[in-house]
Order: structure tokens, then C-alpha cells, then sequence
């Protein structure tokens, strides 16, 4: 395990997938000691918990965009819509074609020809992606890490950071249990704990700790791999797990919870509530086993996206976290982005600034960019 050093050109506060991805792409560069700080191990926190699906179809242009495959599952995709969300999910679905998203459109006779055991009845359109999936998060975050670390970059981990060091308006470093390192570079991934790091500095960002809860659910003979389903109808998503399982979980919680001491398991009543949900869309799991589930972490921000790029006033002080449940497919590709933006001032190829910090500040929220969200201007940023 490799001690803290005492210097770094750029410092990553860590180790999701988000930052080793920053690791791994400032180190290909050659931006000199890069070093990336975890408090637990690679992928400890949100990233290894996650459901890791893998699609490239937004409202918004920019998440189309940035999505990536970082190795995955190839079984599609399918998000639904009733009657009142169709048209928004019609919409969004022809604009991201325009920006390269192999999504197509479908009607529930085609969902249903598509998975047989889908009930549709309240199904007015859908959208499907043949190429989508879900990748192992874990070993999505390890490799990233592991090649940052061939290439030169230092990977500290069980040490937290206790603070982001300045003088005046300019980065100097970080302060990690009681230990100086001098940087002039210093990014912020740390997701739910992101916030705690920037108040000090008088950053003041919200990140509520959102509990989410995935279920598992034994498949019946008979009904086997089926592709992930978004249901904007129920408000669910679900996608397969290796051999006969299923994970299952709601699009929206609002369990506010203690990043550092929660439940990490599925409450009981939330296992039925998602059988009933499960089995209203595939009407087989009636016949399907509940084999309990897990919970995880979601760093929310106010408009549930991402905070990237500099963090004004301070020289040398960038950030990427806030992803808000919607990160990981982004990860690959925008480690390439900040890195570009640390090392030359701005991406070349995507405009980051609608990600700013200040929007909360200048009330310039993001709008949802999920499957069926109603049209908005900002969408084509």
C-alpha cells in the first residue's frame, strides 16, 4: 500500500469510480504526480452499489453524449412510458438520435413481442436500446485505477482528507489525518462527503446522502434473461443479475440518511412493495422468489446533477461529484473531460459550464434529463 508523499502536482480526493477514471486519464497525459487518495479501498462507497446500467439515451444532449461502455452485459434496454409521458419519451428519444444514441421507438405490441412476459396494458410507447446493459461496477473502478497506476500515478488508500488547503484564493494542497501534501491542483470527487470538504472554504453545496434500496428476485422457469426496463409508468427500474436473478428497485426514494451509519440491507416492506411492482409489469413473478437486496447511496444534489469543473474563486480547485444516482456510465469519458479542462482551461469537444457550481447560487438549475422528461431548452446543451 503506498504511503502518502509529501508533494503531487494533482491531487483526486477519491476513489469511486469517477476519480480513478480522473486518475487514470491525468496520468495517461503525463500531468506529472498525479495522486489519488481513498478513506476506504477502490469502489468502497455509492460506485461499488451501484446497478451500473450502461445506456447512452437522455433528454439531455450532454449525458447522450458522454455515456460510455466500460465493459458490460449487452442485454438492451427498454424505458416506458403510459399515455401522458409518451409524447415527452417520442421527443427525447428523436433528439438523441441526432446526437449518435442507437435508440429506437416501439409500440407495446413490439415490447411485448420483444419480452413475452411483459405485461403492457398500460404501456403507450416505448423506446429500446438493443446495445445497452450493465458493466461490474467494482471492477470498472479497479482497472481504471490499476492502469493510473502503471502509468505513474500514486493510489493512497485507507486515509481520509481532512481538509483542502489555501492561501488566499489559490489551492495549496491537502491535509490528510493531521499530514500536509503541497499540490497546486487539488479535485474533488469525493461524492457524499464533497460537501463537508468545501464548507470550510465558504463553498456551500447541498448533498443529501439519498438511501436507495435494490431487491433481488428469483426468476421462475421458463422466464429467462430479459433486457433492463425503465418504467416511467410505475416508477421502477429493474435489469437481470447473473443466473436466474433480478434486481428491482423505485426511481425515487427520499430517505435522507447518514453517509457514515445506515442500513445497508432492504427493508422488509420495501421487498414486498417492490414484488407487487415487479410483478404487476411481469405478471410470471408471481411464481418468482424474494431473495431479500442491499442498499446504497445517491450524493443528490438540488437538481439531482453533477457539479463539474472549477470551483470559483479558487485557483487550482476542480471538482466531479454530485452525479446523483446517474454517474457511472459517464465516468470514462469524463475523466477525459476534466482532465482537459484541469490541464488546458476547457474540453475541447463539451461545454461543462451548465455544471457549475454557482447555478444553485444564480437559481439556474439543470432539468431532469430522464427517458420521458418534459422538453426544455437547457436539454440541448
Amino acid at each position: 500500500m503506498a504511503d502518502l508523499p509529501r508533494t503531487a502536482d494533482c491531487v483526486i480526493i477519491g476513489g469511486g469510480v469517477h476519480g480513478a477514471s480522473l486518475a487514470f486519464h491525468l496520468a495517461r497525459k503525463k500531468a506529472g504526480r498525479v495522486v489519488l487518495i481513498e478513506k476506504k479501498f477502490i469502489a468502497s462507497g455509492p460506485t461499488g452499489r451501484s446497478t451500473a446500467l450502461v445506456r447512452r439515451f437522455y433528454a439531455m444532449d450532454f449525458f447522450t453524449r458522454t455515456a460510455s461502455d466500460p465493459g458490460f452485459q449487452q442485454v438492451g434496454m427498454l424505458a416506458l412510458a403510459g399515455p401522458e409521458n409518451a409524447p415527452h419519451l417520442r421527443h427525447n428519444a428523436m433528439q438523441a438520435q441526432k446526437v449518435g444514441a442507437r435508440v429506437k421507438l416501439i409500440s407495446p405490441a413490439e415490447v411485448k413481442a420483444l419480452v413475452p412476459a411483459a405485461n403492457v396494458d398500460d404501456v403507450a410507447l416505448a423506446s429500446y436500446e438493443a446495445e445497452s446493459g450493465y458493466a461490474d461496477p467494482s471492477s470498472t473502478a479497479n482497472a481504471l485505477a490499476n492502469r493510473a497506476r502503471e502509468l505513474g500515478a500514486t493510489l493512497v488508500q485507507y486515509r481520509s482528507v481532512d481538509a483542502i488547503r489555501t492561501a488566499g484564493q489559490k489551492v495549496i494542497g491537502v491535509r490528510s489525518e493531521g499530514v500536509d501534501l503541497d499540490a497546486p491542483v487539488v479535485v474533488n470527487c469525493a461524492g457524499l462527503w464533497a460537501d463537508r470538504l468545501l464548507r470550510p472554504l465558504g463553498v456551500e453545496i447541498s448533498i443529501k446522502p439519498e438511501r436507495h434500496q435494490m431487491c433481488f428476485f428469483r426468476r421462475p422457469a421458463g422466464f429467462g434473461v430479459h433486457p433492463a426496463v425503465a418504467d416511467s409508468v410505475q416508477m421502477t427500474y429493474m435489469r437481470p443479475e447473473h443466473g436466474d436473478l433480478t434486481i428491482h428497485g423505485k426511481l425515487v426514494y427520499d430517505e435522507i440518511v447518514d453517509p457514515d451509519s445506515y442500513n445497508e440491507g432492504a427493508d422488509p416492506d420495501q421487498i414486498v412493495k417492490n414484488a407487487e411492482l415487479i410483478a404487476h409489469r411481469f405478471p410470471v413473478m408471481e411464481h418468482g422468489l424474494a431473495m431479500g437486496g442491499y442498499s446504497g447511496l445517491y450524493d443528490a444534489t438540488l437538481d439531482h446533477h453533477p457539479v463539474l469543473g472549477a470551483i470559483a474563486p479558487y485557483e487550482g480547485l476542480f471538482a466531479d461529484f454530485g452525479w446523483s444516482g446517474h454517474g457511472f456510465k459517464h465516468s470514462p469519458l469524463m475523466g477525459d473531460i476534466i482532465s482537459d479542462v484541469i490541464l488546458h482551461g476547457r474540453s475541447k469537444d463539451y461545454d461543462i459550464t451548465p455544471f457549475r457550481w454557482t447555478r444553485f447560487e444564480e437559481n439556474d438549475l439543470v432539468p431532469s434529463a430522464r427517458w420521458a422528461a418534459p422538453p426544455h431548452p437547457k436539454h440541448r446543451l
